[in-house]
């Protein structure tokens, strides 16, 4: 198993540098420590979940941090593609990918709402831009010459992009896979990495996992437990009870107000009870001392029978700026060497 990073931005500022300044740090510190992916938040294109510090545009974050970083990759989680011209994603994505030095990884998804009042009427139905989008940009990365599009939603003559990627064929690409089966097959046939969200339940994942391996993937990359990224919020401490006091005074805030958590909410109860606590005790937020971290890590890892990248959902003002920090510093020297031992099948470590 390997460790990247979910930068799922959603902090507290009235404005935005202080935060992106957090993410820079948290994506600084990760490649200091050897962490080898990182997949940035885009928030931008539901105004019911717009903040002051959102941060709507990862690829200008991304290029930032590559100047700032030596081996860590990179990529937004996820660029909704229905919202955007498929010809600027693939030059947006061609450039990054020069000037990170090919450390940049494309990251596509459907995104949220319908981009009424802000993006104006979409023309068509979201799923199918999104995959004629993907088409389209793949086209863009890899056609010998110009070439010509008819599609549903784009058409277009003599069409090509500038420049063309310095990844060749083209850079890593993921999709977010959150909710139906219809993207896990998407994932599986073009040979991408699913994206895997920090809030589903294990049986729910677990699910998720064996729809994506039962689709039928390209010859040359069939789907595998290796490709697949799922997400955690971890926080190490020296101790599960000190781990509960350090958080106690931090509330979940956005995550919570927007519905995601919902799941969670104990009968009779409402939002106001999804606190800290309770997510830890339920067992969705992994944290205390290294050991008893690890053995949640595992458990996941059993329970959906084993994966590739476990993601440290960051991002977030879950913790002071220092807790935070000694928190990435303890799992990636004391919980990451253990993990590492694990392969990407659960079945091959038993």
């Amino acid at each position: 198993m390997q460790i990247g990073l979910f930068s799922n931005g959603q902090r507290t500022s009235p404005v935005a540098k202080p935060s992106y300044d957090e993410d820079l740090f948290e994506i600084v510190l990760a490649d200091e420590l050897g962490v080898r992916e990182a997949w940035i938040s885009e928030h931008g294109t539901l105004l019911g979940m717009q903040a002051p510090d959102q941060l709507p545009c990862a690829d200008l974050f991304i290029c930032k941090a590559a100047a700032l970083t030596k081996q860590i990759r990179m990529g937004p989680g996820i660029r909704p593609l229905p919202f955007f011209h498929p010809l600027q994603v693939a030059t947006d994505c061609a450039v990054c990918d020069h000037l990170t030095g090919g450390r940049y990884m494309a990251g596509f998804g459907l995104g949220f709402g319908d981009g009424n009042g802000q993006r104006g009427e979409l023309p068509g139905d979201r799923r199918v831009m999104m995959t004629e989008a993907i088409d389209l940009i793949l086209t863009a990365w890899t056609a010998p010459g110009r070439f010509d599009w008819d599609g549903e939603i784009w058409q277009g003559k003599d069409w090509h992009i500038i420049p063309q990627p310095l990844t060749k064929p083209h850079m890593e690409v993921a999709i977010a896979c959150s909710r139906t089966e219809g993207t896990l097959q998407l994932a599986a046939e073009k040979g991408f990495y699913p994206l895997m969200s920090w809030t589903p339940i294990p049986e729910r994942l677990a699910e998720m996992v064996e729809i994506y391996l039962g689709a039928e993937g390209p010859a040359a990359r069939p789907p595998t437990r290796g490709a697949i990224r799922i997400s955690r919020f971890v926080y190490v401490a020296d101790s599960p009870a000190q781990a509960k006091r350090d958080l106690a005074a931090f509330e979940i805030g956005m995550p919570a107000r927007q519905g995601r958590l919902d799941m969670f909410i104990p009968d009779g109860g409402t939002r106001d009870d999804l606190t800290m606590e309770l997510m830890i005790d339920l067992g969705m937020f992994f944290c205390g001392d290294p050991d008893s971290v690890y053995d949640q890590v595992k458990a996941l890892y059993d329970q959906v029978g084993g994966f590739g990248v476990f993601l440290l959902t960051c991002g977030k003002d879950w913790g002071s700026h220092d807790q935070r920090e000694r928190s990435m510093r303890l799992f990636m020297e004391e919980v990451a060497p253990r993990l590492a031992q694990l392969p990407a099948a659960a079945a091959d470590a038993a």
